[in-house]
């Protein structure tokens, strides 16, 4: 199963609302791309709680 990356993916921020399937992006210095993840649990944001937590979050692909 194939999943669409949205056009308006929103950046890994504290104190968001994340829903189910939601995505975010994050700066991934090591390979200076973006990932993108998908929300598996809903949340808000913390510390700690942010990808590549896999409590949280599935990775999506590189964009």
């Amino acid at each position: 199963m194939a999943t669409t990356i949205g056009v308006l993916t929103k950046i890994w921020e504290s104190n968001t609302s994340w829903t189910l399937y939601s995505q975010c992006a994050v700066w991934d210095a090591h390979s200076r791309r973006v990932e993108v993840w998908e929300c598996i649990r809903e949340h808000t944001s913390e510390p700690g709680t942010e990808p590549p937590n896999q409590r949280y979050w599935k990775f999506v692909a590189y964009r």
